[in-house]
């Protein structure tokens, strides 16, 4: 499920020859059919959904007895970091508890982002009937990293929270 066409476009290339299929639409309007899938998946879109209690119902229904939801935002801090000009100039965090939509510059554009805390995402996947499994926050693991300076600067700071959670 994808609002964007020319993420579908991408999409397309990427799953030619699979069992895979696409369909057009944004994730807070899409149908989900009733005890459907084993996974759902969402990967950095979540913080872009004003509803997320609706929505994270919406996937609980759509999701087979001990089907799996796995997903990724930015995390809470950056979120609340956010800084209109899309410049960043500080770390501050500051409304951390204050959630609602942020605005930044990005790609030529104005962005929204929905700020939400950890606590809140937690207990939006509680009140769904969701069993939280796992909860990460992108910890970065020194292997992965060609240089010393970008594994210590990434060390400041998480930049995405994942969260699985089952059925």
């Amino acid at each position: 499920v994808e609002g964007s066409v020319n993420m579908i476009q991408a999409a397309n290339e990427t799953i030619k020859g699979k069992n895979a299929q696409i369909e057009q639409a944004y994730m807070e309007d899409w149908s989900y059919p009733a005890d459907t899938y084993d996974l759902v998946i969402s990967r950095l879109a979540i913080h872009y959904i004003e509803d997320v209690n609706s929505l994270f119902r919406k996937v609980y229904h759509t999701l087979k007895e001990n089907g799996t939801f796995v997903f990724s935002v930015e995390h809470p801090v950056i979120t609340s970091t956010l800084q209109p000009s899309g410049t960043r100039t500080n770390w501050v965090v500051d409304q951390y508890f204050v959630e609602g939509f942020r605005e930044q510059q990005w790609l030529g554009g104005t962005v929204k982002k929905m700020h939400r805390s950890i606590e809140s995402y937690y207990m939006a996947l509680q009140q769904a009937g969701f069993q939280v499994q796992h909860l990460r926050e992108s910890t970065p693991q020194r292997p992965y990293f060609v240089n010393e300076e970008t594994y210590l600067r990434r060390q400041r700071i998480p930049l995405f929270l994942f969260l699985s959670a089952r059925k």
